[in-house]
């Protein structure tokens, strides 16, 4: 991982770790060193294939991008085969995913189109968590109404849907609050959005947690990473701190994976007693995510994890998957 993932994802663990109402003893999947590492239960991960997996299970949770599918049409190998294997099983299936760039039912749809038959009801993003967010803030004063927000401007639906209007890039919000879906800032929109952090009181939206993303292979089937929300909301968030608010930075909310809203939410929508599966290609995100919901996790090595680096990376982060999904 580059340094900057490393310590966004630390700093993901420090914050959901000192939420006590949360206990992180509820799945053994911690690697030695881990302050909630319990003793003879932490076992080497094995790869396997998902016919390996079929029986263990009643509920599949995939994410997204990475996992199934990249941008445009693009699919990754193996990953239809094991929808289908699923689906002709009568298994549980969810999408979980950090996409903000739309509403569920949209996401769903673009899913849909690349030949994964997951309905709106199946389906769980990150942006669908921010009404429930918006409400809460509301409930303490802030009126929410608009917001200077970086994104695809399909976003805008997911700010719709709360009554939250993105004002224009070259203006400044009634509050200072910015929300982020993507990497999609500009050198101006990036020092117009620091100015507004810069403010007191001035609140940041993450609306897609994800650090990094791997790109679509190349024709010599390489994958490059590249920095996403995450990480431009880190920078925001750095970048923010200064004498007029006391030398703290803004006051920073994170939507979606690893966080335990989501969880809760794909908790909800499955019977109880469900044997749950998540499969991703994140360590920091799908497997400590999964480990917070008490779930068991597969991790697609190669990625957004390449395979050279997932023992120093799982060293670094004090957290493995329970499987390694061989495609």
């Amino acid at each position: 991982m580059e340094r900057l993932e490393t310590e966004i994802y630390l700093r993901y663990k420090q914050i959901i770790e000192s939420q006590t109402a949360y206990s992180l003893t509820c799945h053994p999947g911690l690697v030695p060193g881990s302050p909630f590492h319990r003793e003879n239960e932490s076992v080497q991960p094995r790869h396997v294939h998902m016919a390996d997996l079929l029986d263990r299970y009643d509920a599949f949770c995939f994410d997204g991008y990475g996992t199934l599918y990249n941008r445009g049409s693009f699919v990754y190998p193996g990953a239809m085969e094991w929808f289908k294997m699923l689906r002709h099983a009568g298994k549980h299936l969810r999408l979980v995913t950090n996409a903000a760039s739309d509403v569920d039912e949209v996401l769903a749809r673009d899913a849909d189109k690349r030949g994964f038959d997951f309905s709106t009801e199946e389906t769980i993003s990150s942006g669908s968590l921010l009404k429930v967010l918006v409400a809460e803030l509301r409930g303490h004063g802030h009126e929410l109404r608009e917001v200077y927000y970086i994104g695809r401007e399909t976003g805008k639906h997911v700010l719709e849907t709360c009554g939250i209007t993105a004002v224009a890039m070259d203006a400044e919000p009634a509050e200072p609050i910015v929300a982020i879906s993507s990497a999609k800032d500009t050198p101006e929109t990036y020092a117009r959005a620091v100015k507004i952090l810069q403010k007191p009181g001035a609140i940041l939206l993450v609306l897609n947690s994800d650090a990094w993303a791997p790109k679509i292979p190349d024709e010599n089937g390489v994958t490059v990473r590249e920095p996403v929300s995450g990480a431009l909301s880190e920078r925001l968030r750095r970048d923010s701190a200064c004498d007029a608010n006391g030398g703290e930075d803004c006051v920073t909310f994170y939507l979606g994976k690893p966080f335990p809203a989501i969880w809760e939410r794909v908790k909800s929508s499955l019977p109880a007693g469900s044997r749950v599966l998540m499969i991703g290609d994140t360590l920091g995100t799908d497997v400590y995510g999964a480990k917070i919901a008490g779930f068991d996790s597969a991790l697609v090595v190669g990625r957004n994890v390449p395979a050279d680096e997932l023992e120093d990376d799982e060293t670094a982060l004090g957290i493995r998957p329970d499987w390694y999904l061989v495609p």
